[in-house]
């Protein structure tokens, strides 16, 4: 299969989210189980002989939803419920949810009353990072691993879970090598590419994306590129749970920005940090680990973590990516990222970085409006890279 084939496939994969999963629940007879955004353990939903899909926001107007959720809530969760309600997701055998975000607690609490035949598990996933807190979060997956042993009618063994972790980790090390050679060559990929590699793998078997993976990567590298990749530099941040709007990212660069690099959950977060595992290593206590490490190498406003910083992050992250500017992408009544905005605006504007905030509303964006917005944020920082190009050759 060519390289571009490939491609296509995947985006028909991310384009009907779940039909993957069904297709594995009928060839296999095993159960799905979906996940309510950020911060859940795969791997050990995986171990149990169930797939675990991350539970997607669609396109589709939300509108029976409306009876079981709030309409000023982030329209990730508001989708998740509406597609719960119109019956798109009964084909779950059980879903779990979390308390990292009060939204994402809530689309819990509402999808226990809609989808009634699925099993509803809880993780209970503390969000400091304080001397207990790997033994806390530990705890909790003791918890979450007892109410999947019951759910699937069998003990979870210790390799199972070291087996899934090692299935996961090439997972993510494939993808950071796409990012890695993409790097150095950004038309290899476009960033839709990018975001449909990572969608596809949170709603498919993870085996099956790491063979399609190897089979992108013999082509990847050897893929033409123009030898004058001149335009803007831009950082992509935000998109913490839904996928970002890919028309916006073309939109960009449609403009002549090129897209460096990534802090989005479809996207560089979702895959920066492995799982450490051995033969004897405790697997519960690694993935605690896990999450304390991944947040401390892209931070996730989600955490109280005092020694991360986000702002911090992005302004290490632009130099170095040699990014111009940063595009940031906020869904329309997210806490977590309105809460850090301000401090981050601060920052950028202290680091002389140019930034763009783009809100995201789940129904509704003007795509003319923002590409007029887009054009004139790119023209505006290329002329003041410019200046303090000419600035700096002249000292």
């Amino acid at each position: 299969m060519s390289f571009s084939e490939i491609l296509s496939n995947l985006s028909k994969i991310a384009e009907q989210a779940y039909e993957k999963a069904k297709q594995w629940k009928a060839e296999h007879g095993g159960k799905v189980v979906g996940l309510c955004g950020m911060h859940y353990p795969e791997e050990l939903v995986h171990a149990s002989g169930a797939l675990p899909i991350i539970l997607q926001e669609i396109d589709e107007p939300v509108t029976t939803g409306h009876a079981y959720y709030y309409p000023f809530f982030c329209g990730f969760s508001r989708s998740i419920i509406d597609q719960a309600a119109k019956g798109y997701l009964d084909f779950l055998d059980g879903f779990i949810s979390g308390d990292y975000c009060i939204q994402v607690v809530g689309a819990g609490e509402a999808l226990v009353v809609v989808l009634r035949k699925a099993s509803n598990m809880f993780f209970r996933f503390p969000v400091g990072n304080q001397p207990w807190t790997q033994a806390d979060i530990k705890e909790g997956l003791q918890e979450l691993k007892r109410d999947l042993e019951k759910f699937v009618g069998h003990e979870i063994t210790d390799e199972s879970i070291r087996e899934s972790i090692r299935v996961y980790n090439r997972n993510r090390s494939l993808m950071r090598e796409i990012y890695r050679i993409r790097a150095s060559n950004p038309e290899a990929l476009s960033a839709k590419d990018l975001v449909t590699i990572v969608k596809t793998s949170m709603i498919m078997p993870k085996e099956e994306h790491n063979a399609i993976l190897q089979e992108l990567l013999k082509d990847l590298p050897s893929r033409e590129t123009r030898a004058d990749q001149e335009g803007l530099r831009v950082f992509v941040s935000g998109s913490l749970c839904g996928a970002p709007k890919v028309d916006i990212l073309t939109m960009l660069e449609q403009t002549g920005a090129v897209v460096v690099d990534d802090d989005l959950f479809h996207g560089y977060r979702y895959i920066n940090t492995d799982i450490d595992i051995d033969g004897n290593t405790d697997p519960l206590k690694a993935i605690a680990s896990f999450y304390i490490a991944k947040n401390a190498k892209v931070p996730c406003p989600t955490r109280v973590d005092p020694t991360t910083s986000w702002q911090q992050y992005l302004v290490n992250a632009a130099k170095e990516h040699g990014a111009g500017a940063i595009i940031i992408l906020m869904a329309k009544y997210c806490e977590p990222h309105m809460f850090f905005y301000p401090d981050i605006k601060e920052t950028l504007e202290e680091a002389g970085i140019p930034h763009l905030l783009i809100e995201v509303e789940h129904e509704v964006v003007s795509l003319e409006s923002l590409r007029t917005r887009i054009e004139a944020f790119v023209e505006i920082a290329e002329i003041e890279a410019l200046k303090k190009g000419k600035a700096e050759a002249s000292r």
